[in-house]
């Protein structure tokens, strides 16, 4: 039976699409007066490396409107058309970002090397050094309050803007290098420098895209993960077995389906309570699993279900009874319990106490009606219980 663990949440929807929408418009503000800051200062200071950063930095301000879009929508309630909520936007537009990213790496590489090889080189200014210092000192701060945020809320799109704000500060330390080097009279480092950038902004955005779609295709969790669970799952009370296990991601949230095996003749009740413990169990271990759906099985059923070609209770109940009508006490009979296991039915017949007072013998009885029921071909064992 599926469970929510909507207890357990730290955070509220509401409070996700705020702390999201907050966290993203810092980014979004620092990474405004950057980007303007080193286009201004690289073309007045001629450094083209420091020029290709501020590109890079404008193309945050895209991807921060696409996280606030994002936080938005994916954190809506789940909703008649959505009944499993609309996570998977998060992941969906961390993909768009990861493309966003690629696209203006690749871009950039190829006009970078178009001016090395054409010999368009002109050695840098000394203020551009001090606008790239800056850019690795903010982007490093905005990647470290980001990520805060993202592991809070477990939110893949925060978690690949905070990246996204350590790409930046890694590009900007080898725009410096590039600087400094050109500076220094190796005048070609400026225009490597951007290529170098331009090379990391697609393999950043490549591994986010990767990561995403990953999801959206629904990919396991990490199999060591799996194994904890799987071993979590054997040790509750109940649980004979377990198998069948499968996992997947939606936004933060991980999600989960299992076969449990219980001992073959217990209670629908006692079956429900087992699976009860089973998604109780792994929502509290786990934080981030918020959906457990168990599946009870009274025999292990892995490789084939032994009685899905078996009748029906309706079936079953007109072959008994037509072919226990000779037997007077089958009028008397209260209730019927089949136990469907290793391809065959065993068959539990609930007769009144009463009938034990007359001087009827009840091993006589048991077996007039398993000579009648004998003749059904999936009928295995029959016992009369009495109350």
């Amino acid at each position: 039976m599926p469970t929510q663990n909507s207890e357990n949440d730290q955070y509220s929807l509401a409070d996700r699409y705020q702390i999201t929408t907050r966290v993203t418009i810092v980014g979004a503000v620092v990474n405004f007066v950057l980007a303007v800051f080193k286009i201004i200062i690289g073309t007045i200071g001629h450094s083209h490396a420091l020029i290709v950063d501020g590109i890079h930095s404008f193309s945050d301000l895209l991807s921060d409107g696409l996280v606030v879009y994002a936080a938005k929508h994916g954190n809506q309630s789940p909703d008649d058309d959505h009944p499993y909520g609309h996570a998977r936007i998060e992941t969906a537009f961390a993909a768009v970002l990861g493309g966003i990213l690629i696209a203006v790496g690749i871009g950039i590489v190829i006009d970078a090397l178009e001016r090395l090889t054409s010999g368009d080189i002109v050695t840098p200014e000394s203020m551009t050094i001090w606008v790239a210092l800056l850019s690795v000192l903010s982007k490093e701060v905005l990647f470290r309050y980001t990520l805060i945020y993202a592991d809070k809320l477990n939110s893949p799109i925060l978690k690949a803007n905070a990246w996204h704000h350590r790409s930046d500060a890694i590009s900007s330390i080898v725009v410096l290098v590039g600087i400094a080097g050109s500076m220094s009279g190796v005048p070609y480092l400026d225009a490597a420098a951007a290529v170098i950038v331009s090379m990391m902004i697609a393999k950043i955005g490549w591994e986010i895209a990767k990561e995403s779609i990953e999801q959206l295709v629904d990919k396991g969790l990490d199999p060591k993960k799996v194994k904890f669970i799987s071993a979590h799952i054997s040790e509750i009370p109940g649980v004979r077995h377990m198998h069948m296990l499968r996992t997947r991601q939606m936004g933060a949230d991980a999600l989960l389906d299992v076969h449990v095996e219980v001992a073959p003749q217990l209670s629908v009740s006692e079956g429900h309570r087992i699976s009860d413990e089973v998604s109780k169990e792994l929502i509290q271990e786990f934080p981030d699993i918020t959906q457990v759906l168990v599946h009870i099985d009274p025999e292990d059923d892995e490789e084939d279900s032994t009685c899905s070609n078996l009748p029906l209770r309706n079936e079953i109940m007109v072959d008994l009874e037509q072919h226990w009508a000779d037997i007077e006490q089958s009028k008397l009979i209260e209730d019927v319990i089949l136990h469907y296991l290793d391809g065959r039915v065993s068959v539990q017949v609930i007769m009144p106490l009463s009938i034990l007072s007359t001087n009827i013998n009840s091993e006589t009885l048991k077996k007039e009606f398993y000579t009648a029921a004998d003749k059904l071909t999936y009928i295995d064992e029959l016992e009369l219980l009495y109350r």
